[in-house]
């Protein structure tokens, strides 16, 4: 059927769960789209709400996914879906007004594509802690109008996509992807890559804007380390550099860092707009990343051939 399925896929985050589609239910146009909502193992409120609103609101589908892990969640919405289109949102954005049908006009507009995506805002439920880099938390790319990608990758976050690619590339890897609370990332680039290997068109659409809500935990210094760690190495489960490449790479990394920390411990000392928690940031988040290279380039290096991601 042609029209588009908003997927929710969520995991015990009722809260955000119940803003997002508060703010994306009065969109919704009968018989060109629907919005459906799969609970990947939530303990929270998620099923009772979920299932009240469905007895109202005949647009809304609830989906139940045992297996954890945000990949199958996202694949059971495409194979359980009624329409052409899969349009996944996380359950922490929040839509703008005019958010359904900025979809609706590109998927009948812009025919070419298989998949689009658009900019991601950063929403903070308190004021974002000083130090933290401008433009934490969102994306957005260098384009005014739709613009074919030839490179860079549109965001799962907001990630539009046509459900016959979806089945005829076997969905998303389930080795990848987020597991209940276990940070784990590179679903959706893999997948990209995977379409722009075989010739498909992957668009970026400004009027996609969504907001997304950078949760508590995720504004420590901890979590953004954590996190930089997990998606460089999981990106090297299916996209990996040589291991001498990440060895030498990991070896210049910290030779710089033995070099800047005398620096920014400079700075935290003489300037008072320098906090703790920025130097921290400027000095291990390099490290994160080139380890996490070095772990994931480890990994793929010796798995067994068989048992890789492809």
């Amino acid at each position: 059927m042609s029209g588009i399925d908003f997927v929710i896929c969520t995991y015990n985050r009722s809260a955000y769960l119940k803003e997002c589609i508060t703010s994306l239910l009065p969109q919704m146009v009968p018989a060109k789209t629907c919005l459906t909502v799969v609970d990947n193992c939530s303990t929270d409120d998620t099923k009772e709400w979920v299932l009240e609103l469905t007895k109202v609101n005949p647009v809304v589908r609830y989906l139940y996914q045992p297996e954890q892990g945000l990949s199958h969640a996202r694949n059971k919405a495409w194979r359980e879906s009624p329409f052409d289109w899969i349009f996944y949102i996380d359950d922490d954005c929040l839509p703008p007004t005019d958010f359904v049908n900025a979809a609706l006009q590109l998927i009948q507009e812009f025919t070419r594509f298989d998949a689009l995506g658009g900019p991601i805002s950063a929403l903070y439920e308190h004021v974002s802690p000083h130090w933290m880099p401008e433009g934490f938390g969102s994306f957005s790319m260098a384009y005014h109008q739709v613009t074919q990608l030839e490179n860079g990758f549109i965001r799962g976050g907001c990630f539009l996509i046509r459900r016959k690619i979806l089945e005829d590339f076997g969905g998303f890897k389930t080795d990848l992807g987020v597991r209940g609370d276990a940070l784990r990332y590179g679903e959706e680039i893999e997948l990209q890559m995977r379409m722009r290997k075989a010739g498909l068109k992957i668009g970026y659409a400004p009027s996609l804007q969504i907001g997304h809500f950078v949760r508590t935990e995720k504004t420590t210094i901890f979590w953004i380390l954590k996190a930089e760690y997990a998606k460089r190495r999981d990106k090297m489960l299916f996209d990996p550099v040589s291991l001498p490449l990440a060895t030498l790479n990991l070896f210049r990394t910290v030779l710089g860092r033995v070099i800047w920390t005398p620096i920014h411990l400079y700075h935290l000392v003489t300037s008072g707009s320098y906090p703790a928690s920025r130097a921290l940031y400027d000095i291990f988040k390099p490290l994160a990343y080139r380890a996490g290279e070095w772990v994931g380039v480890l990994i793929y290096t010796f798995t067994p051939r068989a048992q890789r991601i492809q």
